[in-house]
């Protein structure tokens, strides 16, 4: 294991590699410092002129003296070809624990400037630190200032290894940990309840790990794009660094599902630290259902899909319960729009107020459980499935239980294309209750 640190001998490369240095002298890990250079240009039948490597293995062997002066536990590395490939295969040899780049790069192949620094983080096994802002780790490191940083939490698995990651770098320093939930806002305002409920289940995931670590936690409402809300709040905060979970999104799905991660490393003004989110093949035998979204329309099964979502649970977790009163689509005809929305809004308004008192109308005995929180939601969407999948990506669900049919003929028909599209759509289990025999 040690910590891998790419650089082409820019002042960004060498700040990045100074970080770097003291990072593995205080993990008491080994510092791999390497040099990705040119390949070899062969055209047509013209004679190969070999490049002469002396100059650039010169540079080499002065940076890392310069580092060991640091830490003596530094080796070193030419490598030709791709410049991310080069790393990516370097940290795969070298087992790397994390890799550490600067942000741009000032050399002749200009090969740390954005796009390979990303690259490398969305691609890499190990934890990605890319150092923008060198002074403020460097500080940090040479124990002058606790570190404010800002982790990034999504209440799914992708945050976990970010999570570990906070406390590994705890051993380096002391660190302020703010943890920062964003969730894309709806067409149902956010009550009091469940904003404090958001807030206790990102405590409870980040305090699990870290302990008596000092925190703070944020929830935040986006009506854009996530990242953005995100790195205001690092401003905000005057965060030193940035830890964010990456899912490795690869090929078309980069462009099909655009990714927090990616964009906050090519905004963010500050330190990055973007960890993959790798499960563990030991975890992965038996999954553990702790977070059970409820899709329920109220007229029927409501009671046993609460049942068999509490069966579900295997030690304490969190039950929600959404409920979704349908718009219309907003591609409506504008001649009659005004006609449509003017009649939507006062039965839309009629519905979300019967459907919260279905709601606190529940028996106790299925909304008030030891060890089980429970909360609800009342959605206003005119897409059904995609608004229930939606509140299961914000929920961080593990499970979402939903009924196959209702008694009405209408809520029927609706019920049933709603599981076929939640089916389609969402990326979790789907446990579907059929109706109990006449």
């Amino acid at each position: 294991m040690s910590i891998l640190c790419a650089t082409d001998f820019s002042p960004s490369a060498k700040a990045a590699a100074d970080v770097a240095v003291l990072l593995a002298k205080k993990l008491k890990i080994p510092l791999h410092l390497v040099h990705c250079a040119h390949d070899y240009v062969v055209v047509g039948d013209l004679p190969v002129v070999m490049p002469d490597d002396r100059v650039v293995l010169d540079q080499l062997q002065t940076e890392a003296k310069r580092l060991e002066a640091v830490s003596t536990a530094v080796t070193k590395e030419l490598r030709r070809g791709p410049t991310s490939q080069e790393i990516l295969s370097a940290a795969k040899e070298q087992s790397a624990e994390m890799i550490v780049v600067g942000s741009s790069g000032l050399g002749a192949a200009n090969w740390l400037l954005g796009s390979v620094a990303e690259e490398v983080a969305q691609k890499s096994p190990a934890p990605t630190l890319v150092v923008r802002r060198p002074e403020v780790l460097l500080s940090w490191l040479g124990d002058e200032a606790t570190l404010e940083t800002l982790l990034g939490v999504d209440l799914a698995e992708s945050s976990d290894a970010a999570i570990d990651w906070i406390k590994k770098l705890a051993g380096a320093g002391p660190l302020k940990v703010g943890a920062a939930h964003v969730h894309p806002a709806n067409d149902a305002t956010e009550t009091p309840e469940i904003h404090l409920a958001r807030e206790r289940d990102v405590w409870d995931k980040v305090h699990a790990v870290l302990g008596d670590m000092p925190l703070t936690v944020h929830v935040r409402e986006a009506s854009g794009r996530n990242s953005r809300y995100f790195l205001d709040l690092a401003q905000e905060r005057g965060a030193g660094m940035i830890v964010v979970g990456s899912h490795r999104r690869r090929g078309w799905q980069r462009f099909a599902t655009p990714s927090f991660s990616r964009r906050v490393l090519a905004y963010a003004e500050s330190n990055v630290l973007c960890v993959p989110a790798i499960k563990d093949p030991a975890r992965m035998s038996i999954p553990i259902t702790q977070r059970v979204l409820v899709a329920a329309d109220l007229i029927s099964q409501t009671n046993d899909l609460l049942r068999h979502a509490q069966s579900l649970i295997t030690d304490h977790g969190a039950i929600r319960l959404v409920h979704v009163c349908h718009e219309p689509d907003r591609g409506v005809n504008p001649l009659i729009a005004s006609e449509v929305y003017f009649d939507h809004s006062l039965a839309t308004a009629k519905a979300r107020e019967e459907a919260a008192q279905k709601i606190h109308a529940l028996p106790k005995a299925l909304v008030d459980i030891e060890g089980v929180r429970f909360s609800s939601e009342i959605v206003t969407h005119h897409d059904i499935a995609g608004a229930v999948c939606s509140s299961a990506e914000r929920f961080g669900a593990d499970v979402i239980c939903m009924g196959t049919k209702a008694h009405s003929r209408v809520a029927s028909a609706l019920l049933g294309s709603t599981v076929q599209g939640v089916l389609s759509r969402s990326h979790k289990p789907v446990f579907v209750i059929t109706p109990p025999a006449a």
